[in-house]
């Protein structure tokens, strides 16, 4: 009796050991960079008031510094190959110079956080290679700071969005752990982004 308990726990493990070789990991972290909409949008803002200012009063901006979007996102596969669910958390930043009848007056920066639940449909979800569309929704902070050197005063301003993404072709490829992945559509995390993620 107890050679063949033995001989049935041996079988379960074995069988157990084959089906987790086969399975493909169910967890992913991933880090991307890529241009966000906020960014895009300050940067057309500033082209079209740019011209009002310096006409209006001899203000412009100069000097644009931006940190693109940043994004770290997690996403837990489901018994269904082709779909994942998890979330996005984006950071992105933009400062600039202040510059009136051509001196510096100030600098301006702002900041934008969001947090996003999200979702992946897989048309095509093979060992190493992966095609699929991305939807996310939530909130974004906005944090803007101007500090005026002439006047000596600091102004502080923020809210809360409303934030998207919607990546329409996502492509990654790599091992079974580790791939690269490459996004184009709308939204925070970036019109065009790139990353890595690791599955687990």
């Amino acid at each position: 009796m107890k050679k063949i308990l033995v001989m049935v726990a041996a079988a379960m493990i074995t069988a157990t050991s084959i089906f987790a070789q086969d399975e493909q990991p169910r967890h992913e972290i991933g880090v991307s960079y890529g241009a966000g909409i906020s960014l895009i949008g300050d940067g057309i803002g500033n082209g079209l008031t740019d011209g009002i200012f310096d006409a209006m009063n001899g203000r412009k901006w100069e000097n644009s510094r931006e940190l693109g979007t940043v994004a770290v996102e997690y996403f837990c596969h489901l018994n269904n190959p082709r779909l994942a669910v998890g979330g996005v958390v984006t950071y992105a930043r933009m400062g600039e110079d202040v510059i009136y009848e051509g001196e510096k007056e100030g600098e301006r920066t702002r900041n934008y956080m969001s947090v996003m639940p999200a979702m992946k449909y897989y048309w095509v979800n093979k060992k190493h290679f992966g095609f699929y569309s991305k939807a996310a929704a939530g909130f974004m902070y906005a944090y803007a700071k101007s500090d005026n050197i002439r006047k000596g005063t600091t102004d502080k301003e923020s809210r809360f969005n409303f934030m998207f993404q919607a990546s329409l072709v996502g492509l990654e490829g790599g091992s079974t752990h580790i791939r690269g992945f490459f996004e184009a559509g709308v939204g925070e995390q970036g019109i065009i982004l790139a990353g890595a993620r690791y599955r687990f």
